[in-house]
């Protein structure tokens, strides 16, 4: 197997796990609290990554690299909060496809931020994703709005947030496992003022005392912590092998695909026509916003040889 093919290979499983962990999300939030399903979501992943970083040499993290993983920790708790709301109430495949919308908004806020250029397919795409919002709040006797859309875009946003600063910590002469390992950690002890504000009294000590012969709950709560580590691994393992970005780009949305398997095998949920025309057109206009800048680059590119070529040619 060459090492695009495997590149290939890491990125799908990476997209894999990243829809598993949210099938499982979703079945966790009949034991638990919305908010400790966040707190499982990073606790879990944390200690996992950290020991695995065990083996590795590194040191510790300096003032700035802390100041770069607490700002990402609270873009994860308040995306990671949004997604596990939106996903109580719209079915698997819509929320995943509202988290998946991250990379639309990051050169918006890229520009809010560091003044960078923005594209001109931003706008028509941002109005794409929009008006698949806004259909899917079309019913049989008008629109009824669905506020846990916009919690979904919410957690499209903070996600877009997450991977703006994580960007910015790969940056840091660390390990990716460090990187992320404390990030979550970090991220775990902010959820503990939002667990306390969440329950009541002694609630929130009894939340997770499990029930230790539910193996299948014992299961899944295994699972959402190495899925959420297998999920960064796979995924840096997989951009290390690959010969280009555009490679694995294709594959990225490969984990909306696994979503509606799992919501076809294990819920008996169907989408209204209103809800699949609007997740199309926030699918398209996500696809668009990632294929298009390469592909008129490349137009370009082979335009300007052409004219190149025809000069030369009356030379």
């Amino acid at each position: 197997m060459t090492l695009n093919s495997r590149a290939s290979v890491f990125m799908l499983l990476s997209t894999f796990t990243l829809a598993l962990n949210s099938f499982i999300a979703k079945l966790l939030t009949d034991y638990f609290s919305t908010s400790e399903v966040v707190f499982l979501r990073v606790f879990l992943p944390a200690i996992i990554m950290l020991a695995l970083a065990a083996g590795i040499k590194w040191q510790l993290p300096n003032k700035s690299a802390w100041r770069t993983f607490a700002i990402r920790a609270i873009f994860i708790v308040l995306c990671q909060n949004c997604f596990l709301v939106a996903l109580n109430t719209l079915t698997l495949v819509e929320a995943v496809i509202l988290f998946s919308t991250g990379p639309l908004f990051i050169p918006l806020i890229e520009r809010v931020l560091f003044k960078t250029k923005l594209n001109w397919l931003l706008l028509p795409t941002m109005a794409l994703m929009f008006a698949g919002v806004i259909i899917q709040n079309i019913h049989s006797d008008g629109i009824q709005w669905r506020w846990s859309l916009l919690i979904g875009l919410g957690a499209g946003i903070f996600n877009a947030c997450s991977q703006i600063t994580l960007f910015r910590a790969s940056k840091i002469k660390l390990p990716m496992m460090v990187i992320n390992g404390w990030s979550f950690t970090l991220a775990a002890i902010f959820m503990v003022p939002v667990l306390m504000f969440t329950s009541e009294g002694e609630l929130f000590y009894q939340g997770f005392a499990i029930d230790i012969s539910n193996y299948s709950l014992l299961l899944m709560v295994a699972l959402i912590g190495f899925s959420t580590a297998a999920t960064q691994f796979f995924r840096g393992k997989a951009y290390r092998l690959a010969s280009s970005n555009s490679q694995l780009a294709p594959l990225i949305y490969s984990n909306l695909l696994f979503a509606l398997l799992f919501q076809l095998i294990f819920y008996d949920t169907t989408l209204s026509l209103s809800q699949v025309i609007g997740s199309v057109l926030i699918v398209l206009a996500c696809i668009i916003n990632t294929f298009a800048p390469n592909w008129l680059l490349q137009r370009q590119a082979k335009i300007r040889e052409k004219k190149c070529a025809k000069k030369l040619s009356y030379l």
